[in-house]
């Protein structure tokens, strides 16, 4: 086969020298151009590409270790951890890993004992959420009261009341301000997005964020997207601390359990709106660009470390390159045009 391919190659090129037109030729010899083009300069095969995005021994080993140590997070926390770290892998590398070693968990959300628009927030402390939901103390119905930073989802107040009234969201947002270090009267004091329970639309409330020189912004009415952030925030609690708890034993309980549960949030727990940082790293940075840009550089190291590895374990083996030379068989019979 290889010796007919030559003495075609050979032919067509005599009779183009002949004054034959190349097309004619091959259209006789019922070979298409691309095909006689093909056998006229064969191709060099390369060696095979080096590939350097394959897990290193060193990333499975740290997948592996992050989901020894938090053994009920899932691939995307376990992902968070890692970043945290300096390793920034994508949630689907330490997915694949994980699911290889058969270490994912199928995932169903707890339902509760008791039977969209979107906002772009460049910078802390431009506005906050406010919002309660239940829980149970000794069996009986208390609430919780939130508020938080919609740019870090930072809780900056929280307080755990018998029932909602006026005076603990203005006492709520006061301890937030003090929190946070905000002086009325040399920045601008958050806005504060909050639905329309009594306690919220009360005159009292009014008066104060009037006096305050503050915002209150209300949700629509059935419309809890509008306040989607602190919905969010108490949909984690519920899933990860209220609902496994059922009944906290008295208030002190209550206040010291749910407080740790705050503290983890803040500082531990990677939050998949916030690019997998932390509420408190990404309320201390402040910036998004610098979040971002973290970020990046994280991602750029990573594939640079794995990069070395690959290069250093994993050399491609060199192929011999194939001469010039064509031995192809000879054609038997050829028609002149």
């Amino acid at each position: 086969m290889e010796t007919q391919k030559a003495e075609i190659v050979r032919l067509v090129e005599a009779q183009r020298q002949q004054g034959q037109k190349v097309v004619r030729v091959l259209e006789e010899l019922g070979v298409r151009r691309s095909t006689y083009y093909s056998w006229r300069t064969p191709r060099r095969r390369s060696c095979p590409a080096l590939r350097t995005d394959r897990l290193t021994p060193t990333e499975k080993t740290a997948i592996e270790k992050a989901k020894e140590e938090h053994p009920h997070y899932r691939h995307r926390q376990v992902q968070g951890v890692l970043q945290a770290g300096g390793l920034c892998l994508s949630a689907s590398s330490v997915y694949g890993h994980l699911k290889l070693l058969g270490k994912v968990e199928p995932y169903a959300r707890r339902e509760s004992p008791w039977q969209v628009p979107r906002y772009e927030i460049w910078r802390r402390h431009r506005m906050w959420g406010a919002d309660w939901t239940r829980l149970k103390i000794n069996h009986m119905r208390w609430y919780l009261l939130a508020m938080l930073d919609f740019f870090s989802r930072y809780v900056v107040a929280w307080g755990i009341y018998p029932s909602i009234h006026s005076g603990h969201v203005r006492q709520l947002y006061q301890q937030g301000l003090k929190a946070e270090g905000i002086i009325r009267g040399k920045q601008p004091l958050p806005k504060l997005r909050v639905d329309r329970g009594s306690p919220n639309t009360a005159h009292l409330t009014q008066d104060f964020f009037d006096d305050l020189g503050a915002e209150l912004s209300y949700a629509r009415v059935h419309r809890p997207t509008d306040n989607a952030i602190t919905e969010r925030l108490f949909g984690t609690v519920k899933q990860e601390e209220i609902y496994l708890v059922g009944s906290y034993p008295d208030e002190q309980s209550g206040w010291e359990e749910i407080g740790r549960y705050l503290e983890f949030y803040h500082n531990q727990r990677p939050h998949q709106a916030l690019w997998n940082f932390t509420p408190a790293h990404v309320h201390a940075v402040n910036n998004k660009s610098l979040i971002l840009e973290e970020l990046r550089r994280l991602k750029t190291e990573t594939k640079q470390r794995r990069r070395e590895y690959w290069q250093s374990h994993d050399r491609p083996v060199q192929m011999a390159e194939k001469t010039d030379s064509l031995n192809l068989p000879v054609l038997s019979t050829f028609r002149k045009t």
